[in-house]
């Protein structure tokens, strides 16, 4: 910028126009510092994941933390990295209409001994680097195991945007499952209400004791962030019927690694690369200057990414309309919500000083959020979600039983005596419902389990109506003994 002596008469305008030209200048050339930092030759050969990486300077961070994974994953990588971004920008920026803060709440579903906890390393060694720099970087993440409502309120009110990195989350929804225990009912209940409390606009509520010195005043704007990761069996097996009609699921970007442990990393890098710390820096002391005056900063979208959000709008609609399964529909629920947070970051990452979502970031943030609801559906008419609750272990007996009628003759488990001529009539063998895939571990609820099936049911008569060779809608099922 010129010296005071060459921009006296000079409209203001004309000055900031200069400003802000010079500051992209100095924002493309640290993007341009990292991106060749993060070359593809340093990231290790073999990819495992299904998911692409994400663009611009989220996609880097995911890079890091793949590289420095001993078992690299790109979901575990591309999680850390959105639940890091979200937790320093979730109060400081905000989407247009319906003007809400960027927090995200992401679950990890993969089999065990892939790697998962390189989500908690790579976090912590960013967030190492970037303390030489700022030394309250350490606010925006936090490592602490809440065990109720009032827990997690206090530490929001004290600290309004941070990411809560949790390890094995499955764990935390089976006791919420159990719904016996008020600290966990109270936690799920401000786990459902913090979600929706990010914005300019909103509030988050106090806490009111008998005794009013130990009241916790409201607070405007507290971009509470939650990932965490978990197996199958944990997460689907916990989530109820409650849970997904209240809206609680539907607030949780699902993301599923279902492939199987990777090879080891021969050379894990032990720091991010500089060019990505100096800049994750700028960004963090920037959202903690906004936080300290109050101040919000609305992120812009452009045309296309605009039309692409429409016409997402128009899909999620016409996936709810007409649903008669709640659980469908809670899916689809907040869909949009969850890619324009997730499309907005995106854009923070690139530019926080003048953030536009382009087409690319609203693209990749509608496949991501399509990729999580098509894993979740899927596991919802397989009958694995909900297993706790009547209607799951109801979804999983009929799907069994479409199962045993769609089978090929040469598939016929060869324990089945005259397999063939039961599925001409209908009819699904005791034996082929084995006990223990539709009745629920006594693991977590002993004392309610329930006798879905009779053990003393030889048989079950399935009276169907077969369309075509891929479709059989069971209707009405009864117990032979």
């Amino acid at each position: 910028m010129a010296d005071l002596s060459d921009v006296i008469g000079v409209p203001p305008e004309v000055i900031a126009a200069q400003c802000q030209r010079e500051q992209d200048a100095r924002q493309a050339d640290v993007m341009r510092d990292f991106r060749l930092s993060a070359a593809p030759e340093a990231h290790p050969s073999t990819m495992h994941g299904a998911l692409p990486w994400p663009p611009g300077f989220v996609g880097a961070l995911a890079q890091f933390i793949y590289q420095q994974a001993p078992r690299p994953v790109q979901e575990v990588a591309i999680v850390g990295a959105l639940g890091l971004m979200a937790g320093i920008a979730g109060r400081s920026w905000h989407t247009p209409a319906p003007y809400t803060g960027l927090n995200l709440y992401v679950v990890l579903v993969a089999r065990s001994s892939i790697g998962k906890e390189a989500m908690h390393s790579g976090i912590a060694k960013i967030i190492a680097a970037a303390t030489s720099q700022c030394q309250f970087a350490g606010n925006f993440v936090d490592y602490s195991d809440f065990v109720s409502g009032p827990a997690l309120t206090k530490t929001c009110l004290s600290n309004p945007s941070f990411v809560n990195v949790a390890g094995e989350i499955g764990l935390k929804f089976l006791a919420m499952a159990k719904n016996n225990d008020p600290s966990m009912r109270s936690l799920q209940k401000q786990l459902t209400t913090l979600y929706t409390k990010s914005g300019p606009d909103d509030v988050a509520g106090g806490i009111t004791y008998s005794n009013q010195e130990q009241n916790v005043a409201s607070m405007k704007g507290v971009a509470f962030s939650l990932i965490g990761e978990t197996t199958p069996t944990h997460f689907y097996e916990s989530i109820t019927d409650t849970m997904m009609s209240d809206g609680f699921m539907s607030r949780f970007c699902v993301i599923e690694y279902s492939g199987d442990r990777p090879p080891r990393n021969a050379s894990p890098l032990q720091r991010p690369p500089q060019p990505l710390v100096d800049y994750l820096a700028r960004i963090i002391i920037h959202a903690h200057q906004t936080i300290t005056a109050d101040r919000f900063q609305e992120v812009a979208f452009s045309a296309a990414a605009s039309s692409l959000f429409e016409r997402f709008n128009d899909e999620c609609d016409a996936a709810i309309v007409g649903q008669e399964d709640e659980n469908v529909r809670q899916l689809w629920n907040r869909a949009e919500l969850k890619a324009l947070r997730v499309a907005a970051l995106l854009a923070v990452g690139d530019n926080y000083l003048n953030p536009v979502v382009t087409q690319e970031q609203a693209n990749w943030a509608i496949t991501l959020v399509r990729h999580g609801v098509a894993a979740f559906d899927k596991r919802i008419r397989q009958g694995d979600v909900g297993e706790g609750s009547d209607g799951g272990r109801e979804q999983k007996v009929l799907e069994l039983c479409r199962e045993f009628v769609l089978l090929p003759a040469g598939k016929l488990p060869g324990y089945l005596k005259d397999g063939a001529a039961l599925q001409q009539v209908g009819i699904v063998p005791r034996k082929y419902l084995p006990l223990h895939r539709v009745v629920q571990s006594q693991r977590h609820r002993p004392r309610q389990r329930p006798k879905l099936l009779d053990p003393q049911m030889s048989s079950i008569t399935v009276a169907a109506t077969r369309t075509d060779a891929s479709n059989c809608l069971a209707t009405k099922i009864t117990g032979q003994t």
